[in-house]
């Protein structure tokens, strides 16, 4: 026996009724997708934003690594001043010396303070090449930020507007649908607003060549001719939406 709702029987004017819930079937459908557009717009807005957040701080950490060098070379700096003072000083006294040993002992304090600010030099000279490396990412990342800052501020502005749009075609959409709905029976609008909240949204199906395209499931022949008259509720066996058949749906 066909899967019929006991509350409906054969007739013309169950014919229109199901019609009319196709047809409401089918502005529920733009309702789904532009509401899913509406729901996805503020998480597309949020991960531009956060996407401007991770740069910011990407900068801000590259400031601050940039600042500590800078930091450090300059005190590098001061020490190579501190040690060619130093020198100078060790210079100055070598004339001054009485024996060859305090002679030979200024020669190695001196030698070993020139040792010493080679080695300093050598950790300026890598420090600020270290330093131009970041100030050079920093301004890249800079940039990226301007560019990805006007962007943002471009595609929000148009996602509102969007989202704007969509709100009132929503509302005008539903509108369509509840006058539609006003006019069914209030058992098949029943059957119809459940369906559509627990089937995902849609609520009635086509039918073609023995298959149920809700489900995709096989629909066993007597009950496929049925359905095919459009003059009874019938529902599919596996997932319940309501059947109505159209040779050439638009």
């Amino acid at each position: 026996m066909p899967k019929v709702h006991p509350l409906f029987f054969g007739g013309i004017k169950l014919e229109q009724e199901l019609k009319k819930v196709y047809e409401a079937q089918k502005l529920d459908t733009q309702i789904f997708e532009k509401e899913k557009r509406l729901i996805s717009a503020p998480k597309m807005i949020a991960a531009m934003e956060q996407e401007i957040e991770t740069l910011k701080n990407n900068i801000s950490k590259e400031k601050e690594v940039i600042d500590e060098l800078e930091k450090e070379r300059r005190k590098k700096e001061k020490e190579l001043e501190t040690d060619k003072d130093k020198i100078k000083k060790y210079e100055s006294k070598l004339c001054e010396v009485k024996t060859n040993k305090e002679y030979q002992a200024l020669l190695k304090e001196i030698e070993t303070v020139k040792s010493t600010n080679d080695n300093i030099e050598e950790d300026i000279l890598i420090l600020m090449e270290k330093i131009e490396e970041l100030k050079s990412d920093f301004t890249n990342l800079s940039a990226q930020l301007k560019k990805k800052e006007k962007e943002f501020d471009q595609n929000r502005d148009k996602l509102l507007k969007e989202v704007d749009t969509i709100d009132k075609d929503v509302k005008k959409l539903k509108e369509e649908r509840d006058n539609l709905l006003s006019d069914v029976n209030s058992n098949l609008r029943t059957t119809y607003t459940t369906l559509i909240e627990k089937r995902g949204g849609t609520a009635v199906v086509n039918l073609k060549n023995g298959v149920c395209l809700g489900c995709f499931m096989n629909i066993p022949p007597q009950l496929f001719i049925e359905a095919t008259k459009n003059i009874q509720l019938i529902l599919c066996p596996s997932c319940n939406r309501i059947f109505f058949f159209q040779e050439d749906p638009e």
